[in-house]
């Protein structure tokens, strides 16, 4: 079988799709040696699949979500004779009309709208959000399968928008393999990044779905009510919603926090908060759990059901109720010790291997 599979969004860059992307790809190959999978993307991200004698790669720069990626990408894609074509986003070429399966991550653009959510000007959103809705419209009538990453999106796609359930397959995500937690964490390196304990970490980026203004001002409420100077720290490495952040003495902005510097800031903190209150799976805090971090998560969308039993849950629209997971947090080692022992456990139940092996069972069910 050749299967073709648009990587343009491979990589970090990339974020959380393009970990995807990244971590499918590279477990898929080796686990079905006998197919030939042609990669679409930048030649120089994609050279580490170089490697395997079943790879073709085969450039395509074409920009995400704009006009060149819908007239010329289904050329391309139909010159290489597929016999099925995976996109792990939506944006499947509309002129495209074999066998294609999608990725649908989550439905935030459903769910999150208006002017609060953009940097465009609303004449332009407005006609953004139309043609994003009319694309994932069209590609889930005619996509031959559609992979996702949960069952409450899974959920969502039938209840909602009236996909049939047989063709939706739930692949859950996983951690980097490479990611380790650290026995002895470097304290000097918390000057490097102008953080004093004791902190809490949140990581992502500051769209209004990630809720951030509630934590940080769950963080201004507790410290105005104990003597405690909590500090916030941010990773987020590219934001255009900074500028629409609560401003307050307890956020340390960190920016981008490479691979070897993260397992050293998660261990120092006193738990990794997840504010959203739309989730499209949940990465950030699974990485925390294999790091030693306890989480506090909201109890949104697929969280709970991504999290389990391993995290300690809020109500995202009540501030009141985060203040106090806080200070739970901050008061009660034996709580900090019991979630972070039952994240050790909880993260072993995900591996990119299982994803990409439900992957491939998505695939065999595009050839029945």
């Amino acid at each position: 079988m050749k299967i073709g599979i648009d990587a343009r969004l491979y990589g970090p860059k990339h974020t959380g799709i393009g970990r995807y992307v990244q971590e499918l790809v590279s477990q898929l190959i080796p686990l079905s040696p006998k197919d030939q999978f042609i990669i679409f993307g930048d030649p120089k991200l994609l050279s580490d699949l170089e490697s395997f004698s079943n790879v073709t790669i085969v450039p395509l720069k074409t920009p995400i979500y704009s006009l060149a990626e819908q007239l010329i990408n289904p050329f391309i894609f139909y010159s290489h004779h597929l016999d099925l074509l995976h996109v792990p986003h939506f944006n499947a070429p509309l002129l495209y009309f074999k066998k294609t399966i999608i990725t649908i991550h989550d439905l935030i653009k459903h769910l999150s709208t208006g002017p609060d959510t953009t940097t465009l000007p609303s004449w332009q959103y407005r006609i953004k959000h139309l043609a994003y809705r009319f694309l994932i419209s069209r590609n889930l009538k005619t996509s031959t399968a559609i992979i996702t990453p949960s069952h409450y999106w899974k959920n969502y796609l039938i209840t909602q928008l009236k996909v049939p359930s047989a063709k939706i397959f739930v692949t859950y995500e996983a951690v980097n393999a490479g990611l380790k937690p650290v026995d002895t964490p470097d304290k000097t390196l918390l000057k490097k990044y102008s953080l004093k304990k004791p902190y809490i970490i949140y990581t992502g980026n500051l769209y209004p779905h990630k809720n951030v203004n509630l934590l940080i001002n769950a963080v201004n409420s507790f410290n105005a009510n104990h003597s405690l100077n909590l500090k916030l720290g941010i990773i987020a490495g590219r934001s255009a919603f900074h500028k629409r952040v609560t401003k307050s003495d307890a956020i340390v902005p960190l920016g981008y926090v490479p691979d070897q510097d993260l397992p050293h800031i998660y261990a120092q903190a006193l738990a990794l908060v997840q504010p959203s209150l739309i989730e499209g799976f949940g990465l950030t805090g699974l990485e925390a759990m294999k790091l030693k971090t306890p989480v506090v998560s909201s109890n949104a969308t697929c969280l709970p059901e991504v999290y389990g039993q391993a995290a300690l849950y809020f109500d995202p629209y009540d501030q009141q109720d985060l203040e106090e997971k806080i200070s739970w947090i901050v008061k009660e080692h034996d709580l900090r010790q019991r979630l972070v022992d039952r994240g050790l456990s909880h993260v072993t139940q995900f591996s990119w291997t299982k994803t990409a092996r439900q992957t491939l069972k998505a695939y065999k069910y595009a050839f029945k």
